[in-house]
């Protein structure tokens, strides 16, 4: 495994890759760094990067500017990923840029009408942040809710991409 980092205006991400497979990305938050809590997860996984780590930190560094991404999902690491988070996930994929959905509508979407709850645990659990675009789930009272970059980077997220819909 290998880890490298990738530029946002909260601080370095990082995301960790082995072949042509992306296992996680961790956004810089309030109370710990990307890498610390990478490390957490992937004590073992080394710095470094390649043509393929060139590209994923380029991708991620454009989309936490809110630039378009046009990251193929064949290069994310789904194995461990249960059926409902895939479908869940894979169903969030479908809201466009600089639009937001409510956690009981992308529920609804994913085929789990009555799964509001159990979608937030999803969004908050996204193994992919940026790429599958978590940020993009509001809470139906049109507040925020949580984020794994914390607040602050939601909002950030979804106005930069409302402001280059």
């Amino acid at each position: 495994m290998n880890y490298s980092d990738f530029n946002t205006v909260f601080g370095s991400g990082c995301f960790v890759w082995s072949g042509e497979k992306v296992h996680r990305v961790f956004l810089p938050s309030v109370l710990f760094t990307a890498e610390q809590r990478m490390k957490k997860a992937y004590p073992d996984a080394l710095s470094g990067c390649d043509s393929f780590g060139d590209i994923v930190a380029a991708e991620l560094s454009a989309s936490a500017k809110g630039d378009p991404s046009v990251f193929s999902l064949r290069f994310l690491d789904f194995g461990t990923i249960s059926n409902f988070r895939k479908t869940v996930l894979y169903s969030l994929m479908d809201v466009s840029r600089g639009d937001t959905i409510f956690y009981g509508k992308l529920a609804a979407k994913a085929g789990y009408s009555a799964a509001g709850r159990a979608v937030g645990n999803v969004m908050s659990t996204n193994p992919f942040p940026l790429i599958i675009p978590c940020h993009r789930v509001i809470r139906a009272d049109g507040a925020a809710g949580s984020y794994q970059g914390g607040t602050a980077m939601k909002m950030y997220l979804l106005e930069v991409e409302s402001d280059r819909k």
